[in-house]
């Protein structure tokens, strides 16, 4: 007879010898067995979570008090038919996936997140026969398999460094960062160009997230912290530094160390390790830490300061960008053993509780996990109770944040070339935000996930249009670390659903900013629909076919008309996005197009004789504006250029003079409603 079927006729045995002191009622049933969530399949070998009631929470608690007073980690419960399972299974750890602190215990509690364990065993011993044992402990809930998370970017990053700055193609830049012209992603100008011979891919022209327009309405604040779930973010790099969360209660949470710019909750403990490296056969090159650093530099590389790109809300002349908060939960040596949800789990508690109002996650599980089922079996998991916590209570200790509750935002995933309409988790939850990615001629990225369940588009990057038609950002710049890639500077270029997601939480971060500046507060639900809404249509591109390299490197053919409807709501743009937070209309106009704007929202039914249209010369350059007036109570505009150009609107309704601004929003295609929010 096996060990742990031994085991659990031991523990039926105990459970009758105890049972016999007393007397039991007539109609007592038998304890049913705890849930076992999540699948087997890829759980990683020797660790289990498991979820106990409020009773043995109690008396787990008091019998560890001895162990963790003296500086020892437990490896036992203190209870006897639970001890009886964790002996029986190697047990080298049992402890609280969130640890005791005093500031938020009365917060976690009511959460129930006191009640959950991690147990880290022999890795030789059967997982599923442990998680049976586990499963008959009178007491246990739920007990829970552990999976590896993994990054979404798609292949390994090329550095930047070796090639010359790509000069300006507008006379002037609204920041000094020497490649911020490559940054195609922020301001495109169509002037990316890859030739194979009998395929080019060329870029087009506003494929981007408007960001230079934005800037004129805000480039951040120090007040808004996004929490960055990643590979560590390198803190002392020249670009970053200046925009790092620094913790104001460094070195209280004795379980935290001195927890400077965030945690490394892979290895347990404050300082972050990106040192690691290893050789990834697939792709063919070394592969290090940069990740984190290069998701990071999307949302606040510091702007103005002269040094290589920017941030989306990395402020402005070197100050008043977003900060960033490093969540260390992938590490740096492609060891798997520490990759897992449990340290994604304990990052969303931390980022809420140290006041992070956005959590960005370029990370999922892949195709391992692959139904809806196997999610909603997971639905009593810890990592889903962590990022419930989230959304719940992030922002709570600051009464003047611009935002009540916490905004997920998670890359889709990288496997659509492969595995096509597929749910990818945790991004398809609900209550998170799912960023697809788009090429530079706003067609999908090769890779990217699609689906119903997909929220929004964002620029992620293509190595088909070329090295310049991936996503240019920060990467680790280490002196004492010795690349073998051929970088020569911090910059490097990277594809993926993970350069996507960035995209989104800087958006998501600069129009937090401008609410903060403006004075507004914003429930979840409110921010969130003001996220998806301020978008561009992108489903007009999904026409005929686009070619690209499958796995076997042969040849193939995306059809792109099975994207429609499932890249999400749109294209961001974080114009739009403030312009919506400011209250000013934004309004699309399709490029070369005479349009007609009905104007009743504005003035009513005082659209009459009097209504006229103006706009200045500059913005009247910028869009090609060749018509500007007024007919039949309506705004009537023809725009040859894609842009933004702010038009003035007046009219008299009985003796007073009504003015309105307006933005016009000129793109190549817009949505079949014209725009309208």
């Amino acid at each position: 007879m096996k060990r742990w079927l031994w085991l659990a006729v031991l523990l039926g045995a105990a459970a009758c010898a105890e049972d016999s002191t007393q007397q039991q009622p007539e109609n007592t049933a038998p304890q049913e067995a705890a849930a076992i969530v999540s699948t087997p399949q890829g759980a990683l070998a020797g660790r289990l979570s498991v979820k106990v009631t409020d009773e043995l929470a109690e008396r787990i608690e008091e019998a560890q008090q001895a162990v963790t007073r003296s500086g020892g980690v437990p490896t036992r419960s203190g209870v006897a038919d639970m001890d009886l399972v964790l002996e029986s299974i190697g047990t080298e750890r049992f402890v609280r996936i969130f640890p005791y602190e005093a500031r938020f215990e009365q917060r976690h509690r009511e959460f129930g997140l006191h009640r959950w364990y991690t147990i880290r065993f022999d890795s030789d011993e059967e997982l599923t026969a442990a998680a049976e044992l586990l499963s008959r402990v009178e007491g246990i809930e739920t007990v829970q398999y552990r999976h590896r998370i993994r990054s979404t970017r798609k292949g390994p990053m090329v550095p930047a460094g070796n090639r010359p700055a790509v000069p300006a193609t507008r006379a002037a830049m609204p920041a000094n960062d020497p490649r911020l012209p490559e940054q195609w992603h922020y301001n495109n100008t169509g002037n990316i160009l890859a030739d194979y011979g009998m395929l080019k891919f060329q870029s087009k022209a506003g494929c981007d997230v408007n960001l230079f327009d934005a800037w004129n309405l805000c480039t951040g604040s120090p007040e808004i912290v996004v929490a960055v779930l990643d590979e560590p973010v390198q803190a002392t790099h020249p670009d970053l530094a200046a925009n790092m969360w620094v913790n104001p209660h460094a070195g209280e949470d004795a379980e935290f160390g001195n927890d400077v710019h965030g945690y490394n909750f892979c290895n347990n403990k404050a300082e972050f390790n990106w040192q690691g490296n290893y050789y990834d056969e697939e792709y063919g090159a070394w592969m290090y830490a940069d990740h984190g650093t290069h998701v990071a530099g999307t949302i606040a590389a510091v702007n103005g300061n002269g040094i290589d790109v920017c941030g989306i809300a990395g402020g402005a002349n070197g100050e008043g960008g977003v900060k960033i908060m490093s969540c260390q939960i992938l590490d740096s040596d492609g060891d798997a053993t520490n990759d897992s949800d449990v340290a994604a789990a304990r990052a969303f508690v931390y980022a809420a509780d140290r006041g992070a109002l956005i959590a960005q996650c370029s990370w999922g599980y892949g195709t391992g996990m692959q139904t809806e089922a196997q999610w909603i079996g997971n639905d009593r998991g810890a990592e889903k109770e962590a990022v419930d916590y989230f959304i719940k209570h992030a922002g709570e200790d600051d009464p003047a944040a611009p935002l009540s509750g916490g905004l997920v935002i998670f890359a889709a995933g990288n496997d659509g070339d492969v595995v096509g309409d597929q749910m990818m988790w945790p991004g398809a939850y609900s209550p998170t935000v799912a960023v697809a990615s788009m090429a530079p001629d706003f067609t999908p990225a090769y890779y990217t996930d699609y689906g119903s369940w997909v929220d929004i588009t964002a620029p992620g990057g293509d190595y088909l249009y070329g090295d310049e038609g991936m996503v240019l950002s920060t990467i680790l710049e280490d002196p004492q670390m010795q690349f073998q890639d051929g970088r020569t500077a911090a910059v490097g270029y990277m594809q993926g659903t993970s350069m996507a997601c960035p995209h989104v939480s800087g958006v998501a971060a600069l129009g937090l900013a401008y609410a903060s500046k403006l004075g507004k507060r914003y429930t979840l639900a409110e921010f969130k629909s003001l996220l998806l809404s301020s978008v561009h249509d992108i489903d007009s591109y999904m026409r005929g076919t686009k070619p690209f390299i499958d796995v076997e490197g042969e040849l193939a053919m995306l059809n792109l008309t099975d994207y429609r409807r499932k890249m999400g709501a749109g294209y961001t743009d974080a114009y739009l996005l403030l312009l919506n937070i400011q209250g000013t209309p934004g309004i699309y106009v399709q490029c070369g197009k005479e349009t007609e704007i009905p104007l009743e929202r504005y003035f009513g039914g005082s659209t009459g004789l009097t209504l006229k249209a103006d706009a200045p010369t500059a913005a009247k350059n910028k869009v090609g504006m060749e018509t500007l007036t007024t007919r039949n109570g309506k705004l009537v505009v023809k725009c040859t250029k894609p842009g933004v150009a702010t038009v003035n609107l007046t009219t008299l309704i009985g003796q007073t003079a009504v003015s309105h601004e307006i933005a016009l929003i000129v793109r190549e295609q817009t949505a079949a409603n014209g725009g309208w929010l």
